[in-house]
C-alpha cells in the first residue's frame, strides 16, 4: 500500500529493551501542526512535492542513472558554551565515516539482516563530504562553531547562521532538545533553516574519545533519511499513542509510502524475526530498517533508495542543486577544487572534577595547583601540530593537542596557542583564558556595596558573558540600595540588529564573588538586595530566573543554594525606571559544608523574552548578626551613607529623650558606644576616622524610650 507522505520533521529516540517505550513526545506531529497553522500554503506545497516525487519514481529517472554517486556538501554547526557539547573535529569526522558507511552499504552488520530482506539491502549510492569552501568563498573545514545558549534549546530558533540550503546540508549539534528527542529534521522550501538538529552524544561512536557511543551513532543516518524525504517505516506518527502494544510506535499498522517496506506498527525494541510478523502473520516486518526505532537498524531498502534519489532530482526541494558539478566545485568538495589554507588558532579552558561531563555553562575558574584542560578549537583548516605556552603553568609549554595544565599563582592567566599545517600557521593569545583563585579574600564577615570600585569594573568580582553579547554584569553608579553604586545586568537591552535572537531569550550571565575563607565560623549567612523589572504584565511570561550557587573548590564545581523565579524576582513590576525604586532583601542560611576555605558564590541570571534589568547590592556573608533589622528603616537617619569619614545621624525621639548609640563590627565587637542627651532635635556629627573605623560595614544601633533599631553604616575611602 502507498500513501503520499512528506517527512517534514522527525525525531529519533532509541531504546534498548523490549519492554521499554520511547519517552519522546510526538514532536513531529506537533511541529508539523505548527507549520500548518503558521503557513496556510504548507499542505499545498507538501502535496505538490509528493506528486512530483512520485512522478520522478514512476518515470524511472533514478534507475537510468543508478550508477551515479550523488555527492552532498555538508556543514556542521556546533552550538556550544564551551562545554563537552563543543565536540571535537575528530568526533565529527568519525560521524562522517559512519554516515557514509551506512549509506553505501559498507557496514559489516548487514550480515545480520534477516533472510527475508537480505536481498533487498540498498546501496544508496549517495556520499557526504564536508565542505572546504564557505558561502563567502573562504576556506573552511565544514565545521563551524557558534557560542550560543541556544545549545540548550535545540528548537528551530537554534539553527543559527544556516548556510544556503540549496548548496549545503546543514547539521546543528546541540546540548539539549526541549522535546527530549535525540535529533530531528525540519525544513523544506521556503524554510531558511532547512536541516538537521542532533544531540552531541549522538555524533560518532566514541572511538575518537568524544561524547558519542556506538549504540547512538546511527541517529544521523536516520535523520538524513528524513532530509531525503524518507518517513518512519510505520508512517508519520512519532510518538506512542494510548493503546499501542509494548515495543511499538502506534496502535495500528502504518505505511511509509514505499512499496518494499511492509506495514508495521513501528518497533521501539529489536524483536526476533518471528516476533516481527505482527501486522500480517505471513510477512516479516523490516524492523532492521534505519527509519525504525528498533535500535538494531542496519539497512535501507531498494524502494527507499529510489525515493531518496528521486528527492535529489526535485527542483521543488532544491536538492537537485546540491550534487551538481558546479555546486561541488563552489563548495570545495569536487576533486581538484578543495581549498587549502592555514588553520585559524582558537582554544578554550575547561574545568571541573569530571572533565568528560562538566556542568555548563561554567566560568573558567580553578584553584592553584589543580588540573585545567585546554582544548584546541581551531577553525578554517585542520591543524597538524600545536604549540602552547602557559603563564605560570606546569607545564609552561606543550605540543599536545589538548593539554592538561596546573597554575601556581592566582589571577587571570595568559595562554597562547600556535597551530600549524602544511599551508602555514596562526597564533592566538588569550590574556583571560582561565581565572585561578587563591585566598585573595580571607575575611569573615564579608560585605560588598560596590562603592569603592572604579568605573564599570567589578573586580575582584568576575563577570561572565557567555554569548559575548550586549548584556553583561557591570558596576552601576546611578543609584544602589544604600548608596550610589551596585552591580547591574542590562538584561533589558535588546540588539535590534540580531535577527536570530533579538529578544535575548535564554541568555546566561554570571556574577561570581571573590574567594572567601569561611572556615572557623560557627554558622554563616548570605544576604543581598536585588531589584528587578519585567517587560510584561502576564505572570506566565515571566520565566526568567536568578540562581545562586556556591563552590568550595574555587569555582570548579557548583551546588544549588537558591533560585528566585518568575514573579518572585520582580520588585518593580514593569517599571523599567533606572535607578530602580524598590529593592528586596534575600537572606540564605548556609550549610556547614560551606564553612571552609576557597568558597565562591555565583549569581546566574537566565533571561526570558521579556527580561528587564537586574540590580544586586549589599552582598553580605558572615555570622548571623540580625540582618533582618536592616529592613526596619525610618527610626535612624544617616547621611551620607556610605561615608568616607564624617556623617550625620538623627534618631526619632532624640530631641526629648536620652538615646544610646552603639556601633559594632559584623563580628559583634563594639567599636563605639555613647549616650546622647536630649538635644532639641539637632543632628549629631560623627567621624569614622576619629572612632577608628576601618573600611567596611558596621551596625549602628540606637535605643531610647521610643524604641530601638539598627542600621548599616558603610565606611569606604
Amino acid at each position: 500500500m502507498k500513501r503520499p507522505i512528506l517527512a517534514t520533521l522527525a525525531l529519533l529516540a532509541l531504546t534498548t529493551s523490549w519492554a521499554q517505550q520511547p519517552t519522546v513526545l510526538c514532536a513531529t506531529d506537533i511541529m508539523r501542526a505548527r507549520a500548518i497553522a503558521e503557513d496556510p500554503d504548507f499542505l499545498i506545497r507538501e502535496a505538490a512535492f509528493e506528486q512530483e516525487l512520485q512522478q520522478l519514481i514512476a518515470n524511472s529517472a533514478i534507475q537510468r542513472d543508478e550508477d551515479q554517486t550523488y555527492v552532498i556538501p555538508v556543514v556542521f554547526h556546533i552550538m556550544h558554551l564551551n562545554g563537552r557539547e563543543n565536540i571535537t573535529n575528530e568526533q565529527v569526522l568519525n560521524e562522517m565515516e559512519i554516515l557514509n558507511r551506512d549509506w553505501a552499504k559498507r557496514n559489516a552488520d548487514t550480515s545480520l539482516v534477516i533472510p527475508a530482506f537480505a536481498d533487498n539491502i540498498a546501496n544508496m549510492n549517495i556520499e557526504f563530504k564536508l565542505a572546504s569552501i564557505d558561502p563567502l568563498g573562504q576556506c573552511t573545514t565544514g565545521i563551524i562553531r557558534h557560542r550560543s545558549a541556544e545549545t540548550f534549546r535545540g528548537e528551530s530558533t537554534s539553527k543559527e547562521k544556516p548556510w544556503p540550503r540549496s548548496k549545503y546540508l546543514n547539521v546543528w549539534v546541540v546540548k539539549g532538545i526541549l522535546s527530549g528527542a535525540a535529533g530531528y529534521f525540519s525544513g523544506g522550501p521556503p524554510s531558511w533553516s532547512d536541516g538537521i538538529v542532533i544531540l552531541q552524544q549522538y555524533v560518532g561512536d566514541g572511538s575518537s574519545n568524544g561524547t558519542g557511543n556506538v549504540n547512538q551513532s546511527r541517529a544521523l543516518t536516520h535523520e538524513v533519511g528524513h532530509y531525503l524525504s524518507l518517513a518512519h517505516v510505520w508512517g508519520t506518527n512519532n510518538g506512542v499513542p494510548e493503546g499501542a502494544p509494548p515495543c511499538h510506535m502506534q496502535a495500528v499498522c502504518g505505511d511509509d509510502g514505499v512499496e518494499d517496506t511492509p506495514l508495521t506498527k513501528g518497533w521501539s525494541c529489536c524483536p526476533s524475526a518471528e516476533e516481527s510478523k505482527d501486522c500480517d502473520p505471513t510477512i516479516y516486518e523490516n524492523y532492521q530498517n534505519y527509519m525504525e526505532y528498533s535500535y538494531c537498524s542496519r539497512m535501507f531498502t531498494n524502494g527507499q533508495r529510489d525515493r531518496a534519489r528521486a528527492a535529489l532530482l526535485s527542483p521543488t526541494s532544491q536538492r537537485d542543486i546540491l550534487w551538481t558539478a558546479a555546486n561541488l566545485q563552489a563548495t570545495g568538495v569536487a576533486a581538484g577544487y578543495e581549498m587549502t589554507c592555514p588553520p585559524e588558532a582558537d582554544f578554550y579552558a575547561q574545568v571541573g572534577t569530571d572533565p568528560t561531563n562538566p556542568a555548563i555553562p561554567f566560568p573558567a575558574m580553578s584553584c592553584t595547583n589543580t588540573n585545567v584542560r585546554f582544548y584546541d578549537n581551531s577553525a578554517r583548516a585542520f591543524p597538524t601540530s600545536w604549540s602552547w605556552t602557559f603563564q605560570d603553568g606546569t607545564p609552561s609549554t606543550s605540543t599536545a593537542q589538548n593539554p592538561l595544565v596546573q597554575f601556581s599563582t592566582t589571577g587571570y592567566k595568559s595562554v597562547t596557542l600556535t597551530v600549524t599545517n602544511d599551508h602555514g600557521s596562526t597564533s592566538k593569545t588569550d590574556q583571560y583564558a582561565v581565572f585561578i583563585g587563591g585566598p585573595d579574600v580571607s575575611i569573615t564577615p564579608y560585605y560588598e556595596s560596590f562603592e569603592t570600585m572604579q568605573g564599570e569594573d567589578l573586580n575582584p568580582y568576575v563577570s561572565v558573558n557567555y554569548e559575548a553579547n550586549l548584556t553583561s554584569w557591570k558596576r552601576f553608579t546611578g543609584g544602589g540600595a544604600t548608596g550610589p553604586s551596585c552591580a547591574m545586568l542590562n538584561s533589558g537591552s535588546r540588539n535590534q540588529l540580531d535577527l536570530i535572537d533579538g529578544d535575548n531569550e535564554g541568555d546566561y550571565d554570571d556574577l561570581v564573588t571573590p574567594l572567601l575563607n569561611l572556615s572557623g565560623a560557627p554558622s554563616a549567612q548570605l544576604s543581598f538586595r536585588y531589584a528587578y523589572s519585567t517587560m510584561t504584565t502576564t505572570a506566565a511570561e515571566i520565566t526568567e530566573y536568578l540562581e545562586i550557587k556556591s563552590s568550595t573548590d574555587c569555582g570548579r564545581t557548583w551546588l544549588d543554594r537558591a533560585t528566585i523565579t518568575g514573579t518572585q524576582l520582580v520588585t518593580n513590576g514593569n517599571n523599567m525606571a533606572v535607578p530602580p525604586q524598590a529593592w528586596t532583601l534575600r537572606t540564605l542560611t548556609l550549610p556547614g559544608s560551606l564553612l571552609a576555605q576557597n568558597v565562591r558564590f555565583r549569581f546566574r541570571y537566565v533571561s526570558s523574552e521579556f527580561s528587564g534589568n537586574l540590580f544586586i547590592d549589599d552582598i553580605w556573608i558572615g555570622v548571623p548578626v540580625g540582618v533582618q533589622e536592616f529592613t526596619n528603616e525610618g527610626f535612624i537617619s544617616l547621611f551620607p551613607n556610605p561615608t568616607n569619614d564624617h556623617f550625620s545621624m538623627q534618631v526619632i525621639g532624640m530631641e526629648s529623650t536620652a538615646t544610646e548609640i552603639t556601633i559594632t563590627d559584623l563580628r559583634g565587637a563594639v567599636v563605639y558606644r555613647n549616650k546622647v542627651q536630649p538635644n532639641g532635635g539637632a543632628m549629631i556629627e560623627l567621624s569614622a576616622a576619629e572612632m577608628g573605623l576601618a573600611e567596611g560595614m558596621y551596625l549602628l544601633r540606637a535605643a531610647n524610650n521610643l524604641g530601638s533599631s539598627a542600621q548599616k553604616l558603610i565606611v569606604g575611602r
